[in-house]
């Protein structure tokens, strides 16, 4: 169902700002990475509904976001059926959305923003491995 040998990532956040600063520091870190950006998580849900498209090996998902936040593109998600691991990169502090995303086993890591490169680079180091490391 790939239509590209490359692995493929997904940033949904509302802020086209931190879907650029994000894009920028996986491509230092992992240069051949596919990236797709969605400003709107619904945008995102309907290019994982089509089945032509792509699927990405994580999604990097903000919380608060308008219209559908990162909760409810999770439900959503669940009814989907992939098995895509996601990881929350927030600016929520709120231990009961740490906890909630804890308690969810498609989350696998929860990053506070602002994003450092170091931080940025173990999340990143979980899901693909460098060409030195093949």
């Amino acid at each position: 169902m790939s239509t590209s040998d490359k692995p493929m990532v997904f940033f949904i956040d509302d802020d086209p700002l931190s879907n650029k600063f994000n894009t920028m520091l996986i491509r230092k870190i992992h240069p051949d990475v596919e990236i797709k950006t969605f400003t709107k998580a619904e945008d995102a849900l309907a290019d994982l509904k089509n089945e032509k498209n792509q699927k990405p090996e994580v999604i990097f998902l903000d919380l608060n976001m308008p219209v559908m936040n990162g909760w409810d593109f999770m439900a959503e998600f669940k009814k989907i059926g992939l098995d895509i691991e996601v990881v929350v990169l927030t600016s929520s502090n709120d231990s009961s959305d740490k906890e909630k995303a804890e308690k969810n086993n498609q989350i696998k890591d929860y990053v506070v923003k602002p994003l450092t490169k170091n931080a940025f680079t173990g999340v990143v180091k979980k899901f693909f491995r460098s060409k030195d490391e093949e």
